[in-house]
């Protein structure tokens, strides 16, 4: 089946997670079932009819300063190659970073390589667009709610009030800013609901990193503002 063209990346990440849904019965047969699981970009890179590598280490002789590429994306020769350097967070998104810009970019590029996100660098529409592409993918919005709901026993959105403030940061963080992502990252990395029993964090159910799960819980609006503190009454 040709792969078709797509307009943006909500349209790509459902096509992909389409394709595995229909592969579902396949993947329990191969005792793969957590839907988590099914979203590892080995899986999609094998339905799109690519090879996919891990190494320790990606070399590329006619690189120029900066750190060791993370990821590649050889078009000729229909090979995602991801980097384990950094740790397997880090590989599972840059993977589905490669491949967003496979099923996106795929026109324009012969080659691509991928540094380590800094933050501190502009990106640029094309690397925006596959960083959203592998944070929609690996944390879908129906799979990270059910998360949620699941674990925290409530229902969404949830209004940040003193009582989940203090849960989350304790007394370390009075006003939080919605665009800084500190509550997000902090709700990613609780290890307790807000009835006190253990949970595992979501990035770790997730398989992502703090910050990764923190955009995505960010896009979707899962804690809502602002924050109502008695301290700032007094």
């Amino acid at each position: 089946m040709k792969l078709p063209i797509f307009m943006g990346v909500e349209a790509a990440v459902e096509y992909s997670l389409r394709c595995l849904r229909e592969r579902r019965r396949t993947l329990r047969a191969q005792g793969i079932h957590d839907p988590v699981d099914w979203l590892e970009p080995s899986i999609l890179a094998g339905v799109l009819g690519l090879e996919y590598q891990r190494v320790p280490d990606i070399h590329l002789a006619e690189r120029r300063g900066g750190d060791a590429p993370v990821g590649l994306l050889d078009l000729s020769r229909r090979i995602v190659t991801v980097s384990e350097h950094r740790g397997p967070a880090v590989a599972r998104f840059t993977g589905a970073h490669e491949l967003g810009h496979y099923l996106l970019h795929r026109h324009r590029y012969k080659e691509h390589w991928e540094r380590v996100y800094d933050p501190t660098r502009s990106r640029s529409p094309t690397e925006r667009e596959a960083d959203m592409f592998a944070g929609q993918f690996l944390a879908p919005k129906k799979l990270l709610y059910d998360r949620i709901e699941a674990n925290f026993r409530s229902s969404l959105p949830i209004a940040v009030d003193d009582n989940v403030l203090f849960h989350l940061c304790g007394n370390s963080l009075d006003d939080p800013d919605p665009d800084d992502l500190e509550l997000e990252c902090a709700f990613a990395r609780a290890h307790t609901n807000f009835q006190g029993d253990h949970i595992v964090p979501l990035y770790q159910q997730l398989k992502m990193s703090v910050t990764a799960v923190a955009v995505e819980l960010g896009r979707l609006g899962v804690l809502t503002y602002p924050v109502t503190s008695y301290r700032a009454d007094l």
